[in-house]
């Protein structure tokens, strides 16, 4: 069923026509109702599918004031900023997006990259952070820049290796043409100046980015390996001792294992052997110590080729910083016996084993001293002198050296990638906190830089300082 409403002008008219006022009727007629009936004549409603909604009333008490949104950020120009600009003023560069922002919020390059990834290598097991950022554009080009911002390169390389003399920028991965910049935006070397770049592998320049003490590994054509310096000279090269090996592994704290022949052994960062080919197979130096294949067995062996551990019917070997796994079962090194301690077998830890026992959880590090845990009932994770323990509730905790709880909560530890600062990260709650268990900030995501916590929430991200304020916030999604 349809009806036809009436607008409200004809109700008017009609009321007065009820409150004897009919003298103006012709005027109300000619004024109000025909011309509401000619617009009405086009109204109808479906009152069988039109939805009658109840009268709420609504506690006003409860209503708060709109705050609009306030982004805080400066820009260095009005203009899209598409290429960044070369400056010694900048500061700390922090990227947001694919792109940079200073430490004073000032945007400096709008998100216009693919990404921005801060370049990083492995050593000694830790991680360490260059002060070089990759910058890989939507081309998939990539270029790389001071971290400060006072340099940046061509952006003409197809890929970048962090390592420890910097950053190698490919340009032609199959010729092996490559540039390696250092931390201050020199030129380490250039690969095209490289006596034997002619004869490397192709697509092997990422092999010299497995560096130590300045000494890359190098691959041939041929599947010989060897050790080049910056220069591009191969170790022993003009010393009269064997340049080219028939196989060979990175330098790993100050050794290098090589095979001639079919045996392996070890060369030292002068080139010299200090452990003799004498081996099916060997492991690079972890800790002190390497492993190697002899005799039917392997062996633990130190850094002056003696025999320190024999394990007969052992299949595999797993090196550890003070701890060696061989079959599932582990050895300390400072004894090279069984990890057991007081009858309870020990798992290992950085720097050490632990053992759970009854009342809580007991470390026994490699320089003989220990530290308890009381109360708690496992080792989840160590950061320097902080340790993140499960407690006999569930419960999760991070500790100091004194068994004092720092921070209570899940947690997970994260390095600042400028300074290599420890930083406490509950996910749950989003909170950053410092070494000290001091409360930094809300709404983290868990990536530091220089101090600077990476925070987001509903409507906007940014870094916020170590007082919990934006330094920089735009809305999610970029700066307009």
């Amino acid at each position: 069923m349809k009806k036809r409403i009436l607008p409200l002008a004809l109700v008017l008219a009609l009321t007065l026509t009820g409150c004897g006022l009919s003298e103006q009727w012709a005027t109300v007629r000619e004024e109000y109702i025909d011309p509401a009936i000619e617009r009405a004549d086009g109204e109808v409603v479906d009152t069988e599918t039109t939805v009658i909604a109840p009268n709420v009333a609504t506690d006003r008490t409860q209503l708060t004031e709109y705050v609009p949104f306030e982004s805080v950020y400066t820009r260095a120009s009005g203009d899209t900023i598409n290429e960044l600009t070369a400056s010694s003023s900048y500061g700390r560069l922090l990227p947001f997006g694919g792109g940079f922002v200073t430490e004073n919020g000032m945007i400096v390059l709008d998100p216009v990259l693919e990404s921005i990834t801060a370049a990083s290598y492995q050593a000694g097991g830790e991680t360490n952070y260059l002060d070089i950022y990759i910058l890989h554009y939507t081309d998939g080009l990539c270029a790389v820049c001071a971290a400060d911002g006072s340099w940046i390169s061509d952006s003409t390389y197809v890929s970048v290796y962090p390592m420890e003399l910097g950053v190698i920028c490919v340009s032609d991965e199959e010729q092996n043409f490559a540039v390696c910049y250092a931390e201050d935006g020199s030129v380490v070397f250039d690969t095209s100046s490289f006596s034997d770049r002619s004869s490397m592998a192709a697509s092997s320049v990422s092999s010299l980015a497995q560096c130590e003490n300045g000494l890359m590994l190098c691959t041939y054509q041929s599947g010989r390996k060897s050790f080049l310096r910056a220069d591009g000279t191969s170790l022993n090269r003009n010393e009269g001792r064997t340049s080219y090996f028939d196989d060979a592994l990175a330098f790993s704290e100050g050794y290098a294992a090589v095979c001639m022949s079919g045996l392996w052994g070890y060369i030292n960062t002068d080139g010299e052997y200090v452990v003799q080919p004498a081996y099916e197979q060997a492991t690079s130096f972890v800790g002190g110590y390497a492993a190697v294949y002899g005799g039917g067995m392997w062996q633990i062996i130190d850094t002056s080729g003696t025999v320190v551990l024999e394990l007969p019917g052992v299949s595999e070997v797993n090196l550890g910083y003070g701890s060696i796994e061989a079959d599932g079962v582990y050895y300390n090194t400072n004894t090279m016996e069984q990890a057991v301690f007081y009858g309870y077998t020990g798992v290992p830890i950085d720097g050490g084993f632990w053992v759970a026992g009854e009342t809580g959880v007991r470390v026994f590090l490699s320089d003989d001293s220990q530290v308890y845990f009381s109360g708690a009932s496992e080792l989840l994770g160590r950061s320097g002198e902080l340790w993140l323990v499960r407690l006999a509730d569930g419960s999760q905790a991070v500790m100091d050296a004194y068994s004092r709880v720092v921070i209570f909560g899940e947690s997970t530890f994260v390095q600042d990638q400028a300074t290599g600062d420890t930083y406490i990260y509950n996910p749950g709650t989003a909170s950053l906190y410092d070494s000290s268990g001091a409360f930094v900030a809300d709404g983290c995501t868990g990536t530091v830089v220089d101090g600077f916590a990476w925070c987001e929430d509903s409507v906007s991200c940014g870094w916020k300082n170590s007082s919990n304020e934006w330094i920089f916030r735009v809305p999610t999604g970029g700066a307009d």
